[in-house]
């Protein structure tokens, strides 16, 4: 795959409630994925409207003339009995590349990719997500 992890942690999005439209009880970041679009929206990026998968939600992004997909699924970590949506997420940022591309190694995401450094620049722009780091 031709993605980069970025991880933080945050109360701000649900995590507890598993909806009825849910396709596994897994499948949170519904809330995540139409708040980060609306982010990306209002800096003029084209967005696509966010899906189900099986592991949480994705859409799709156009970003200059490069495409990528943004997946995001959270995990509750359970300590706070107060607060049962407090926990871990990640958004995957994924850079779509051509069969040509692919064949001649190229159009690979880079640690200093546009939309990667975007999204992580709107994630810790916020003040209540924490611990906002890559995975690479």
């Amino acid at each position: 795959m031709n993605a980069r992890d970025i991880l933080f942690k945050t109360s701000r999005f649900n995590l507890s409630k598993v909806g009825d439209h849910f396709i596994n009880p897994c499948c949170f970041g519904e809330d995540l994925a139409a708040w980060l679009r609306q982010k990306l929206v209002e800096r003029n990026i084209e967005a696509g409207q966010p899906y189900q998968e099986d592991w949480g939600w994705e859409f799709s992004v156009k970003h200059r003339s490069d495409f990528y997909f943004l997946g995001m699924g959270g995990t509750p970590d359970g300590a706070s009995k107060t607060n049962k949506d407090v926990g871990e997420w990640r958004v995957c940022v994924e850079k779509r590349r051509s069969m040509w591309q692919r064949l001649r190694g190229r159009g690979r995401i880079s640690a200093d990719d546009s939309m990667l450094m975007l999204v992580e620049q709107i994630l810790r722009s916020e003040s209540d997500f924490e611990d906002v780091y890559r995975e690479d």
